[in-house]
């Protein structure tokens, strides 16, 4: 990786030694591997998997908490582990919102019944649909935090968008250590709110430094509410994203169907999509992205964007032990 961006020289790492647990059990039926680690996402620092097992850092409002969430599923019944890390101490309020948060961004209570009947129903893909049956569409992170991630993906490789993200993280995250794991947090807002363009810019990161910059700003000055955004159906919630500063049509549909957990926003395809979506349900190099959103959305209705996840990550899956030539071409990581 060179020198990308490579400024800050020493990062203390604060060590969560305190830990708390609690269970949570998912509606059935329930993917625990496939809900918690998305290969089709770039790899950071962000958290750690291994089957069964996932590792992650998660801020309720200005605290950071270290979380080890484990599959526990004993027989039929979806149950699963959660292991809190924390220094001093921590209230029974404050672990009642992380589990809350935990059933939010990973869509624990999701019904996925219609889902699941319309997903037999298709013959071609239906092994797909079978093999992560109980899979749910998830997010780590808060939307302050997705939208990040969303920033530095936007007109970048893969590659670059590591890059942007670990030379961020060097720069402004915080370091933790818990159960063994070495995980970062992304900064909060406020922690840019002084911080010039120009600052970030000498991070490699572009263009992107303005666009990381005024969103933090906005959400210093609590312009955006997440919880009520969560209660807005798909129109409601699009209008309020695109008024977010350089949110566009591909970034709301990312965050609409991860943050909102909205499974009818298959309405946008970006470049790079197109060529994988091409290749997966058309076998071709190259289909109208116009035509490819009209077959999904006539096939799915409104499960279309969760559909398409199921197919997606599962060639991102087959790529872990795998080599997929046309998909390398791509993904170019």
């Amino acid at each position: 990786m060179g020198n990308f961006g490579k400024i800050v020289l020493f990062m203390k790492t604060l060590v969560l030694k305190n830990r708390k647990e609690f269970f949570v059990f998912p509606s059935l039926p329930f993917n625990f591997d496939g809900t918690f680690h998305k290969p089709s996402h770039f790899p950071d620092k962000l958290d750690d998997w291994e089957s069964g097992k996932y590792w992650q850092a998660i801020r309720i409002g200005k605290r950071v908490f270290g979380l080890k969430i484990e599959n526990k599923c004993e027989t039929q019944e979806p149950k699963i582990k959660v292991s809190v890390f924390y220094d001093k101490n921590i209230s029974a309020r404050e672990l009642e919102k992380i589990k809350q948060e935990i059933i939010w961004r990973f869509d624990l209570n999701a019904d996925l019944k219609e889902f699941n009947k319309l997903a037999k129903s298709d013959k071609r893909f239906y092994p797909i649909f079978k093999k992560w049956l109980g899979m749910r569409n998830s997010s780590a992170h808060n939307l302050y935090e997705l939208l990040i991630v969303a920033v530095l993906l936007q007109n970048a490789t893969v590659r670059r968008t590591v890059q942007m993200m670990n030379a961020l993280l060097d720069n402004y995250g915080t370091k933790f250590k818990f159960d063994g794991k070495d995980i970062f947090a992304i900064w909060l807002p406020e922690k840019l709110t002084d911080v010039s363009e120009q600052k970030l810019r000498d991070l490699k990161i572009g263009y992107r430094a303005k666009f990381i910059k005024r969103l933090s700003q906005d959400f210093a000055e609590g312009k955006i509410d997440e919880l009520k955004l969560r209660t807005l159906d798909e129109d409601g919630a699009k209008k309020e994203l695109m008024k977010l500063y350089g949110v566009g049509p591909e970034t709301a549909r990312i965050l609409l169907f991860e943050v909102c957990h909205q499974y009818n926003t298959f309405d946008h395809i970006a470049p790079w999509q197109q060529k994988i979506y091409s290749r997966l349900f058309y076998k071709k190099p190259l289909v109208p992205a116009n035509k490819i959103r009209d077959d999904i959305k006539k096939r799915y209705g409104k499960y279309s964007m969760l559909a398409v996840h199921y197919i997606w990550e599962d060639i991102f899956w087959r790529r872990k032990n795998e080599k997929i030539d046309w998909l390398e071409k791509e993904i170019r990581l």
